[in-house]
């Protein structure tokens, strides 16, 4: 039940309780400037206790969403950069919630030496070692890289074989990698993202530019895969542009994919975009560059 506050902070620019007070007070001569100053209070009661130091202090992230509605209040941590500011509308404004699911990102990564490795698991930047018992060491096969190569392989295999879902991007110098990947029965290595390094001695700082490498190679490649399913949508005729159709479409829950130029984003764009994620529909919103097409708005319709 709306009206409904959308409110973006960032961790940069509102770094405390005080600074967040403040804010509220920013929030709240703008909305009885709109609407019945009488039900501002449920509003401010809502946004004083959300607890903005343990968002702040215990999640992580560059700052969070809050949803306000008369009735209700839901937080989002943020992990993309995202700029202070707020909206009051009939509908909430997820633009930095569409990036969020946008940027979801998931995978491993394998670290390979000559005669040692290690595992870990990436979630959206956040990167943790895998802890991993009686792992192979290269002694058991008297330091035979190959052997040792497909050691690994078999481990790997049956340590996520329960889980076997998440890519595997590769880190290891040139040859490593070209044997790994020659000798891998892996399904979810993925040969075309990875990072070569020249030293055993994978420092925290220059990991830290390995993953973010890593994240923009995952990135590029879906929007190669995004243009790609455009393309061949647009083959199959299941590609709609034209505004009237993306909402009358929209409405009826066919869109499988709506594409969004981020710099013409708008309250009509917004309130297809809650509809068609409404429907388990896929949002992007996209820099003009990285769109499938030319267009402003751009849809591939459900195929049935």
């Amino acid at each position: 039940m709306g009206p409904f506050i959308s409110l973006f902070v960032s961790f940069n620019e509102i770094s405390n309780k005080e600074q967040y007070l403040n804010l509220i007070q920013s929030v709240k001569k703008y909305f009885v400037q709109k609407y019945d100053e009488n039900i501002w209070p449920r509003y401010e009661r809502k946004l004083k206790r959300f607890n903005f130091n343990r968002a702040k202090h215990v999640e992580s992230g560059s700052g969070f969403a809050l949803y306000v509605s008369f009735k209700a209040i839901h937080s989002f941590n943020l992990t993309q950069p995202v700029q202070t500011k707020f909206s009051i509308a009939d509908t909430m404004n997820i633009s930095q919630v569409v990036k969020e699911i946008e940027s979801d990102l998931h995978y491993r990564v394998l670290v390979l030496h000559d005669d040692d490795f290690k595992v870990f698991r990436v979630d959206n930047g956040n990167c943790r070692l895998i802890n991993m018992v009686n792992k192979p060491l290269a002694v058991l096969v008297n330091h035979d890289k190959r052997k040792y190569y497909q050691l690994i392989d078999e481990y790997l295999n049956e340590l996520f074989a329960d889980d076997d879902y998440l890519p595997i991007a590769l880190v290891a110098n040139e040859d490593n990698r070209k044997l790994f990947s020659e000798i891998a029965t892996q399904k979810m290595l993925v040969k075309d993202i990875n990072y070569s390094i020249d030293d055993d001695k994978l420092s925290a700082e220059v990991f830290d530019k390995v993953i973010a490498h890593l994240n923009e190679l995952f990135w590029d490649q879906l929007m190669i895969n995004q243009k790609n399913d455009y393309k061949k949508a647009q083959a199959d005729n299941l590609v709609v542009s034209d505004l009237k159709e993306i909402i009358y479409n929209t409405t009826s829950g066919k869109i499988d994919t709506l594409f969004i130029n981020e710099d013409k984003y708008n309250q009509t764009y917004n309130d297809l975009a809650i509809t068609t994620i409404g429907f388990a529909g896929h949002v992007f919103l996209l820099p003009a560059d990285e769109m499938p097409t030319d267009l402003d708005c751009a849809a591939i319709m459900v195929k049935i």
